[in-house]
């Protein structure tokens, strides 16, 4: 009799338990996917003359691939800056491509905002590797990038930069 009251009592006393604390439920689980890159962009070769897609401002519908590298033995003699991979392009339009400089000077930005980090279209670039058929420059202006835009340039809430705007 006292094993069948103790049974008993642990069956009620359980049961209490289990409804006194709230939240325990099993959520099923869920297998979270997400894509994840990492490949970055290869380096281009066009001529002598180093350049990646985001310091390069000419019409993509001017570019021909003229060979890819790919081989990591050919890639290592390269160094870092060839770890995603060469492309060796050609322009289908020849004319001439205008350096970083020459369109500061083309634009006439004034030598006390040279320093300054340069965008194009709100994106960083590599200065050394810019690039740009001139008629596809809209303007160069200084600017300052909003807390909420979705790349974080600089954590200085008054930086400024020099952003390219180009033609659509």
């Amino acid at each position: 009799m006292k094993k069948i009251l103790a049974l008993v009592f642990l069956l009620l006393s359980a049961s209490a338990g289990a409804q006194s604390l709230p939240g325990l439920e099993t959520k099923p689980f869920r297998k979270q996917t997400r894509v994840v890159s990492t490949g970055g962009n290869p380096l281009l070769i066009l001529g002598a003359q180093e350049t990646d897609y985001a310091s390069l401002v000419v019409d993509p519908k001017d570019i021909t691939v003229v060979k890819a590298y790919q081989d990591s033995a050919i890639l290592a003699a390269m160094g870092p800056k060839a770890r995603y991979g060469v492309l060796v392009i050609e322009l289908k339009n020849k004319k001439p491509l205008l350096k970083l400089e020459d369109v500061f000077d083309y634009f006439e930005v004034p030598a006390a905002h040279r320093h300054l980090q340069v965008l194009v279209n709100q994106r960083p670039i590599t200065h050394s590797r810019f690039l740009a058929h001139l008629h596809k420059i809209e303007k160069v202006e200084v600017i300052q990038i909003d807390k909420a835009h979705p790349i974080r340039i600089s954590w200085d809430e008054n930086a400024q930069f020099l952003n390219i705007v180009t033609k659509k």
